[in-house]
């Protein structure tokens, strides 16, 4: 397990494209590509100078451990067109300055208990829990304008 910090503001997340990934914040690009072991980080660092910043998820669903996007130095938009997110561990988005824009499914396939799920308010499209073990918690309201399903797993409210 690694972590992986997205720099160099926009570009595309795929299973190859290593230029905007690194292992450290802020530190230098050529770092693997984040695989379903890997926590994923968007912070200040991840658009130094650039602003307004688009990571366009391509390929196969995209997919993580763990996922924190917090501190951005500028609006951030998670796209992709029929490309989802698949995380192993815990979300959480920031309540300002970020858009989900991609259409796929967001999958939560943890095999362990104790994960977090907040949104603050960015809506999902569909979502499946689909993590045989698995059990989430929610950290805020989430929302799904395409449904939820929940194939394997517990849920929690919070509380």
């Amino acid at each position: 397990m690694a972590d992986r910090y997205r720099v160099g503001g926009t570009g595309t997340w795929s299973s190859t494209n290593t230029a905007n990934w690194s292992a450290s914040s802020g530190g230098a690009t050529g770092a693997s590509v984040p695989t379903a072991a890997d926590n994923v980080f968007f912070d200040v660092n991840s658009n130094v100078g650039t602003g307004a910043f688009t990571v366009t998820m391509a390929n196969t669903p995209r997919v993580c451990n763990d996922i924190t996007i917090s501190g951005l130095d500028g609006a951030m938009t998670l796209a992709g067109t029929s490309i989802g997110l698949t995380v192993s561990g815990s979300l959480s988005f920031p309540a300002t300055n970020f858009t989900r824009s991609y259409t796929g499914t967001t999958i939560f396939n943890a095999t362990t208990t104790g994960k977090t799920i907040t949104t603050n308010g960015v809506g999902l499209g569909a979502i499946d829990f689909n993590g045989v073990g698995g059990g989430w918690t929610l950290g805020s309201a989430l929302t799904s304008s395409q449904g939820i399903n929940f194939t394997k797993g517990t849920y929690r409210d919070w509380e």
